[in-house]
């Protein structure tokens, strides 16, 4: 009877400290400059990201910018970039002005340029999904320009909207506005490569207004 009940506190005690190590590692997650990213790509662009205390001055998500510095997750500028074609000018160049003094980074390499880029797009999808999925004080849409929204940038790949509509008759706009915004999987995954589809879309998530994704699904959600 001794031996069993020592088994079964032996037991216990293993997995308290399981559950322990468990928790002490998922808090090990966050540091000094935010959340580890989810592949190895976007953390080498976190730790430039970091080492050169952009997240000082552009927040550590992009969504609390100090200091006068840009508001990166709204900005034109990083919503066309394509693989640091535009962020690597401005971050190479600086800008020395009395407003921002945002510093000159001319050591950095082309792969490190490139690394930055992703991650700060990859920032900027995951911030622009949480502001743009929260439509509960969002105007109403309008199916006609949600039509033309369609036409002029979806219609390439979707010929026919009708399988949207009926996501949203049957689950309901919330769901519909949340596919729209992110069809594909909720973050990158390591060994699992971005479809072209995927791509496409979270070029629109970076560029979506809010007016845009409630004209789309005033218009998907009308659908017969």
């Amino acid at each position: 009877m001794r031996i069993c009940r020592a088994f079964a506190w032996t037991v216990v005690a293993a997995a308290v400290l399981s559950l322990a190590v468990g928790v002490r590692a998922a808090s090990q997650e966050r540091d000094a400059g935010g959340y580890r990213a989810p592949t190895a790509a976007l953390e080498r662009g976190r730790t430039v990201f970091v080492l050169n205390h952009c997240h000082f001055c552009h927040g550590e998500d992009l969504t609390r910018a100090t200091m006068g510095a840009a508001n990166l997750s709204q900005s034109p500028l990083v919503g066309g970039d394509v693989d640091g074609n535009a962020i690597g000018v401005i971050v190479r160049a600086g800008l020395p002005n009395l407003q921002t003094a945002m510093p000159s980074y001319r050591d950095l390499t082309s792969n490190e340029i490139v690394d930055l880029a992703r991650y700060i797009h990859y920032l900027r999808q995951q911030a622009r999904y949480r502001v743009l999925n929260a439509a509960a004080n969002a105007p109403a849409g309008d199916a006609a320009a949600g039509q033309k929204y369609f036409a002029a940038n979806c219609r390439s790949c979707h010929a026919a909207p009708g399988t949207l509509g009926a996501l949203a008759r049957r689950s309901g706009v919330e769901t519909l506005r949340a596919r729209l915004l992110r069809p594909g999987p909720e973050k990158p995954a390591e060994g699992v490569a971005v479809t072209a589809g995927d791509a496409a879309h979270l070029r629109l998530l970076e560029n979506y207004t809010m007016q845009d994704v409630q004209d789309l699904v005033a218009f998907l959600g009308g659908r017969q």
